[in-house]
């Protein structure tokens, strides 16, 4: 089982086919999508087979009891979940632009309410996991100390971080210990206080690492492997892309799709980068799950993206 600790978004979708250069534009199409970094990575690797599992508090009212579907319907189990009145998903309205990019507006005040469940719980959850996805900047206080014990029953840790809505001190230290951290470009800049590729790669490296991930949207990845000290990229699939929200999430949950399921680190990002790719391909309104076949398909029928040392 892959279990997820991090936040649950309800979000505003508005797509117009303006760019933000226009200052203004129509909207074309609106929805409510429920996203969090977390909550897209479980429902992708839901949607690729993998079982999992959401750990953390969810709100029981009525008005969230739309969360609880969303889960139950995309197949993620929240066995390990407790109710909490408070922690409920944070509500944000996201913009999507006619170059298929987006702002995100959000309201992050239930983002401080989040919780662990029952110690009880959490011990289910450890024993049943495989591999744990975590959102640093934004997970439960005790977060950190389950990673610390995940690292020493050997069970990988993929990491997404984008904020400093947890302390930063306790993001830092997860950061540290991650086995395998993706990171966007932004946020590795402001962690590292580094500008040079080579050098933001360098500084996050360490002896626990199977990976480090730079995301850097339609520019592709840069990363660093056990044993090369060299840094690399791996370029992008020229797409036109329609919507990319929730996209850097399909590349976390494709990735772990792939370490678990045989493939080298190189082939789980070259699927990550294809599953991603394929996703912001998506007409807008049509369900956002990065199905094998279609990724297959969209594989078969691009060449295999090139790497480089730099």
């Amino acid at each position: 089982m892959i279990i997820g600790i991090g936040c649950i978004a309800l979000d505003r979708i508005l797509a117009t086919k303006a760019h933000w250069k226009d200052e203004k534009g129509k909207i074309i199409r609106s929805e409510n999508r429920f996203g969090g970094n977390i909550r897209n990575s479980l429902v992708a690797l839901s949607a690729l087979g993998m079982e999992t599992a959401f750990v953390g508090t969810m709100s029981g009212e009525e008005k969230w009891r739309s969360a609880f579907e969303d889960f139950a319907s995309n197949g993620v189990s929240t066995e390990f979940v407790d109710l909490d009145s408070k922690s409920h998903p944070a509500e944000a309205t996201v913009v999507i632009t006619g170059d298929g990019q987006r702002f995100i507006i959000y309201d992050d005040t239930p983002l401080h309410h989040i919780k662990l469940p029952s110690p009880e719980k959490v011990e289910a959850a450890l024993a049943s996991a495989e591999l744990i996805m975590v959102d640093g900047g934004i997970c439960p206080e005790g977060t950190l100390e389950i990673i610390k014990r995940a690292r020493k029953l050997n069970i990988p840790v993929v990491l997404d971080a984008e904020q400093f809505v947890v302390a930063r001190e306790t993001v830092l230290e997860m950061i540290k210990i991650a086995s395998d951290l993706i990171l966007p470009m932004n946020f590795s800049k402001t962690v590292t206080g580094e500008e040079e590729i080579s050098k933001i790669l360098s500084a996050l490296w360490n002896e626990n690492r199977n990976i480090v991930v730079i995301t850097d949207g339609g520019n592709g990845c840069y990363f660093q492997l056990p044993g090369s000290g060299k840094a690399q990229h791996l370029a992008a699939y020229k797409i036109d892309a329609i919507d990319t929200n929730g996209t850097g999430d399909i590349f976390h949950a494709c990735y772990a799709y792939g370490i678990l399921n045989g493939m080298d680190a190189l082939a789980s990002l070259r699927f990550a980068s294809a599953g991603a790719a394929r996703v912001a391909m998506f007409e807008h309104g049509v369900s956002r799950l990065p199905k094998m076949e279609v990724i297959k398909e969209f594989m078969a029928l691009n060449e295999e993206l090139k790497t480089s040392v730099l």
